[in-house]
């Protein structure tokens, strides 16, 4: 009976041992949740923090002139015209129709090199004057 008392004994501890970890892994997940959720918390007030500036520097803009075109409201990150939704609207997220290449539009082409005059006859044949 010794055999079977020291496989219960060591069956116990096992057990022991599993639920001391889970317990462990639990606690772990909550603070890594408690971390997760203080970040995002952090991450909305600096997001507000933002779009508050915008507002702001949007108002600030209307008020001195600088942005006579605009209409008095704020723009909204959320308005659906802005994401081109309405009839006949191209999607922004379609490729352009035709890219620009910059290396071939905007560098300009070098000019020909002149050619050499004749050849002389003084023998200055290195010389084009």
């Amino acid at each position: 009976m010794s055999d079977i008392d020291a496989m219960k004994a060591e069956l116990d501890g096992l057990v022991r041992e599993q639920s001391e970890r889970r317990a462990l892994r639990e606690q772990r997940g909550e603070e890594i949740k408690a971390r997760s959720q203080e970040y995002m918390t952090k991450q909305v007030q600096a997001a507000e923090r933002y779009v508050q500036h915008v507002r702001e520097m949007a108002q600030r803009k209307t008020k001195s002139g600088w942005s006579t075109d605009r209409g008095t409201e704020p723009p909204s990150a959320f308005d659906a015209n802005a994401f081109g939704d309405e009839p006949g609207a191209a999607s922004p997220f379609a490729p352009a129709s035709e890219p620009r290449h910059a290396a071939r539009d905007e560098v300009p082409r070098r000019a020909r090199r002149a050619r050499a005059a004749e050849a002389d006859d003084d023998g200055y044949d290195n010389n084009p004057w």
